[in-house]
């Protein structure tokens, strides 16, 4: 799978969790951080340069994967390759998520990684705003 799309499948599966408000997750923290070094590596550029990728995630998602966020309205995967991407939860969401990204760290899952989850999320904050601002120019 190429690494853009990669890219694509997290970030729309990441837009959902933060859509929802989830308060569970296992292992759910893996794609906040691998968001961050596939965008490290200059992933995140080209995956947003390729609309068509996007909106070939977007639409599969959209058939195959139909969610609700957290007031019962159906998710647009479409939106969020659109401008509309979400990567940073709010709520009681990422008290979960860090709590997640403690027990990942901890059982050695992450090897290379000892980035506090805060810096996590501030990065996956300018990555959101970064994409966002760059599909909506």
């Amino acid at each position: 799978m190429l690494a853009e799309r990669t890219l694509w499948e997290k970030a729309t599966a990441v837009h959902v969790y933060c859509l929802q408000g989830r308060r569970r997750c296992e292992r759910w923290s893996r794609h906040w951080h691998d968001l961050a070094r596939l965008d490290d590596a200059g992933i995140g550029a080209r995956a947003v340069a390729d609309r068509e990728l996007g909106l070939a995630v977007a639409r599969h998602k959209a058939m195959f994967f139909r969610e609700n966020d957290s007031n019962g309205e159906r998710i647009d995967y479409e939106a969020a390759i659109s401008g509309s991407l979400r990567l940073v939860p709010t709520g009681t969401a990422p008290e979960v998520l860090a709590n997640d990204y403690a027990s990942m760290l901890a059982s050695g899952m992450l090897l290379d990684e000892d980035e506090p989850f805060s810096a996590l999320m501030e990065r996956c904050a300018v990555i959101e705003e970064r994409v966002n601002s760059r599909i909506a120019a």
